[in-house]
């Protein structure tokens, strides 16, 4: 894989956490292709529309403002090129917490994505989810 492509990549996943942050599930959408191939992490698999993708963000973003989440950090800790269209990127995501005197982490989890070039551009074609609804419904439970 080129390095021009990492650096798209990257700046993708940058876009990507930054939309995040501002709690826009509509916006969040936009950087995916529909139908979206979404993998659980039981292994199950859902082909997931637009309109429920974007429900599905938005309950993620209330439990994360539930929980206080102040900073969303993402890290691509790998990419596989698939074929010439096509990468399995690896990310890191770091959930800090709302504290007194600084940002405090709340948990971390690991998320994959097929990431392919398609006519409009980069796109997130498909999810697979390794362990963020463990981590988050642990943290939610030890909250009550």
């Amino acid at each position: 894989m080129s390095r021009e492509r990492e650096a798209q990549i990257g700046k993708l996943f940058l876009d990507y956490r930054r939309t995040f942050e501002s709690g826009d599930a509509q916006q969040v959408a936009d950087f995916y292709r529909f139908p979206l191939h979404y993998y659980a992490e039981d292994g199950t698999k859902a082909v997931v529309s637009r309109e429920n993708f974007v429900r599905r963000v938005e309950k993620l973003l209330s439990f994360y403002r539930q929980l206080g989440v102040q900073q969303i950090v993402g890290t691509v800790s790998g990419q596989t090129a698939l074929n010439a269209n096509s990468n399995l990127v690896s990310l890191n995501w770091i959930l800090l917490q709302k504290a007194a005197d600084k940002p405090v982490e709340l948990y971390t989890a690991t998320t994959r994505y097929l990431v392919a070039d398609v006519s409009d551009g980069l796109k997130i074609d498909a999810l697979f989810a390794v362990d963020e609804a463990i981590k988050l419904r642990q943290v939610l439970r030890a909250q009550r």
